[in-house]
């Protein structure tokens, strides 16, 4: 399977006004037209301002699927322009249904990984002016995910994204969607995903404890 790489982009953090205040981010990105180097935390030139909860092995690069904006633009009749998710990264085709957690793709000359899905917080709703934006998120399950870098490479715009190894677990991305929004307590996939040895570090704590309770 290919995927096309539509716009990779990048930012800093960030101090910018919203309407229930100012926000330091590094959430509003901006794409970019050349060759960028990836490393195993980011691609140069980008940065996390909540180095807690964003970034790290685990979180270096966040996928956001471009044909996802139509559903949203759709939804909220409004334009989107890319990255408004705040993602390095807007692939067109790939899917949360249809891609697992630990496949691994090659992207120009970079290998990465599937570790987990991406979490939409407040930045998302506070950026748009959309307060409910964060819970149709999770609802409709077009969260996006992140990667960690298995290789360092460069990558350039209008690359393909090709994967290159299928996890034998085959957990897709949107059945963890599903155990953390809305299957919260089932045991047996709870166990399923927990099984994957690609599982990020603060997702399978997370599922942990809840497995414990």
């Amino acid at each position: 399977m290919k995927y096309k790489l539509l716009s990779l982009n990048v930012g800093r953090p960030e101090v910018y006004a919203t309407e229930k205040g100012d926000l330091k981010s590094a959430y509003r990105k901006t794409p970019v037209n050349e060759t960028t180097f990836l490393t195993y935390l980011n691609f140069e030139g980008d940065e996390q301002a909540d180095k807690k909860n964003h970034g790290g092995r685990d979180k270096a690069v966040c996928l956001y699927p471009a044909q996802h904006y139509r559903h949203w633009e759709e939804t909220y009749n409004k334009s989107f322009a890319f990255p408004a998710f705040g993602e390095n990264i807007t692939v067109e085709g790939i899917d949360e249904r249809d891609v697992c957690v630990g496949d691994i793709f090659q992207l120009g000359d970079a290998l990465l990984q599937i570790s987990e899905p991406r979490k939409p917080c407040y930045i998302i709703a506070r950026t748009h002016g959309i307060d409910d934006f964060p819970a149709r998120v999770t609802k409709e399950g077009f969260t996006g995910f992140y990667l960690r870098v298995l290789q360092e490479g460069s990558v350039t715009p209008g690359d393909m994204m090709s994967l290159v190894e299928r996890h034998p677990a085959e957990v897709p991305v949107a059945e963890v969607n599903e155990v953390l929004y809305h299957d919260r307590k089932n045991h047996e996939k709870l166990r399923r995903i927990l099984e994957v040895d690609a599982v990020a570090d603060g997702l399978r704590g997370t599922l942990q404890k809840r497995l414990e309770t």
